[in-house]
């Protein structure tokens, strides 16, 4: 045989040896899971299938619901509420998911109407796609009850823990629970508190509590410190006890703090998978973006020290930016472009609207969508972006009666907007209430145009017009990066895009197309 055959079967060979002894290949995911506003996140798992919830706010339908099989890629299918329960009136808080008799339970805060304090009402259905009836108010308890959190224990006996005494300036913020009917929908017995200051508990605002039990020991992860602003520093903590009722064991530092990408982590759920690894949905800020785009959905490993009993996150006390998927072969896929023509009606089954106005009516039209309602003032519907940088196109069709185009909106009295109107383009801000033009400009053109909106760090916007689709020409000409959108976020609620109309003598709005595209880091 050749000297150089000889060498190249060598070399063959141990080229061979080297990649038959490499791992198979490791996949990767990136936090946020759920990105976007998604706050005080919850998390159950029924079968193979996991579905989370979260925090809505001011804006309906109420408690978006999504559906994962693999812990990182997760697909919204709808909302808790369709329509807002009877006996409530806003701040539609920190929803808690639980399956139980073939049933499925959301406990979720929100305020009364009237005297418009917290209380925790409680929902069912057979079919989570199907929406969920309410049952009504089941914990009324002094100025404020919220933050539900419903644990079973070994022989099936249901406990509700809640957050109270948060408005109550006479005493500290306790965490209480007491034993729930088999049904789930009323309590049973005496209340008892799990962070009682008077035999030594050490905390502040205690909240977002989530109980676990292993090897028969309870462990309670729960969070204190600011939540909701750029002032926050929210973080996880963790106690353990032998006996639900009493007896907490604190730990003394934080298992979860900002740092690094993210901050403010907290407020989250554990749910375990059918190999019984453990892992915490938790919502954080993004260092650049934060409130503007909101507390996102997280996921990390947490895990178990075999000597002390404690528990810990994998990845250590920071954030996860990223780690290995919770499933082999799971690739995350990301939506970076979500596009409609309102050709089906499922377009819109996610969009949201100002709960403090009548959702506006939308009907498909040939070419587009008409939108209209009774109304006094600006009307909205529209997403939450994803991530910081991104770019939302809308197709408007004018009418010399109504005022419609584009808009980042924080609420009623805090927009900031591109609209057209009998060819006269008009670039304004609200700000608490005040209306202030910052551009305009009367076009000659045809009987539509598209409007477009750029976004940086979810702060600077910049606004253009075309009559093409091709050209894009920008209102402003500026040195920097657009208009400063500082007062748009709400305390707790990050900014949403979307489209916008000003109705008078009941005109109706129409749009041809949507388009955003979102530039993930």
């Amino acid at each position: 045989m050749k000297p150089n055959l000889i060498l190249f079967i060598f070399l063959w060979m141990s080229v061979a040896m080297i990649f038959a002894q490499q791992p198979s290949q490791v996949n990767y995911y990136k936090n946020p899971v759920i990105p976007g506003d998604f706050p005080d996140p919850t998390i159950i798992r029924v079968g193979d299938v996991y579905y989370a919830a979260g925090t809505s706010s001011d804006f309906a339908p109420h408690y978006p619901l999504y559906e994962s099989i693999d812990l990182v890629n997760w697909k919204q299918i709808g909302a808790v509420f369709d329509k807002t329960p009877a006996w409530a009136s806003d701040s539609f808080w920190a929803p808690e998911l639980l399956y139980h008799n073939d049933t499925f339970y959301v406990y979720y805060a929100a305020k009364r109407k009237g005297d418009r304090i917290s209380c925790i009402g409680v929902a069912t259905t057979k079919n989570i796609h199907e929406g969920f009836n309410d049952h009504g108010i089941l914990i009324e308890w002094g100025n404020e009850a919220i933050d539900p959190f419903v644990f079973k224990d070994d022989d099936d006996k249901l406990y509700i823990f809640w957050k109270a005494y948060g408005l109550n300036p006479d005493r500290p913020i306790e965490i209480l629970g007491s034993e729930l009917s088999d049904d789930g929908l009323s309590l049973i017995g005496e209340h008892f508190s799990v962070t009682n200051y008077h035999e030594g508990w050490r905390g502040h605002g205690d909240e977002g509590q989530c109980i676990f039990k292993k090897d028969g020991m309870y462990y309670m992860f729960y969070s204190n410190g600011g939540c909701c602003d750029n002032r926050c520093d929210y973080r996880v903590m963790v106690a353990r006890s032998k006996n639900l009722r009493s007896g907490w064991e604190q730990f003394s530092e934080p298992i979860l703090e900002g740092g690094g990408q993210w901050l403010c982590p907290g407020h989250g759920t554990l749910v375990a998978t059918p190999d019984n690894r453990y892992f915490y949905m938790h919502h954080s800020y993004h260092t650049i973006d934060f409130e503007y785009i909101g507390r996102q959905g997280m996921i990390e490993e947490l895990i178990w020290d075999e000597i002390s009993g404690w528990p810990h996150f994998k990845n250590g006390t920071f954030p996860s930016e990223i780690d290995e998927v919770p499933f082999k072969n799971t690739i995350q896929r990301r939506e970076t472009v979500y596009y409609s023509d309102f050709s089906d009606d499922k377009d819109l089954q996610n969009w949201q609207w100002d709960l403090n106005k009548r959702k506006p009516e939308m009907n498909r039209i040939p070419d587009g969508i008409e939108l209209s309602s009774d109304d006094e003032g600006f009307i909205f519907t529209g997403i939450s972006p994803k991530t910081g940088n991104f770019v939302f196109d809308a197709g408007v069709q004018q009418n010399s009666q109504v005022q419609s185009g584009i808009c980042v909106y924080g609420n009623s009295k805090n927009i900031l907007a591109l609209t057209i109107k009998g060819g006269n383009l008009v670039l304004f801000s609200i700000k608490n209430g005040q209306e202030e033009i910052l551009a305009e400009k009367n076009i000659q053109l045809a009987e539509s145009l598209s409007l477009r909106l750029e976004a940086k760090n979810g702060r600077y916007y910049r606004f253009y017009y075309s009559i093409n689709n091709t050209e894009w020409i920008s209102l402003v000409q500026d040195t920097n990066f657009g208009i400063d959108g500082e007062f748009l976020p709400q305390w707790g609620t990050a900014v949403r895009t979307g489209i916008i109309f000003n109705s008078h003598n009941k005109g109706v709005a129409r749009f041809s197309y949507v388009k955003m595209l979102n530039r993930f880091r």
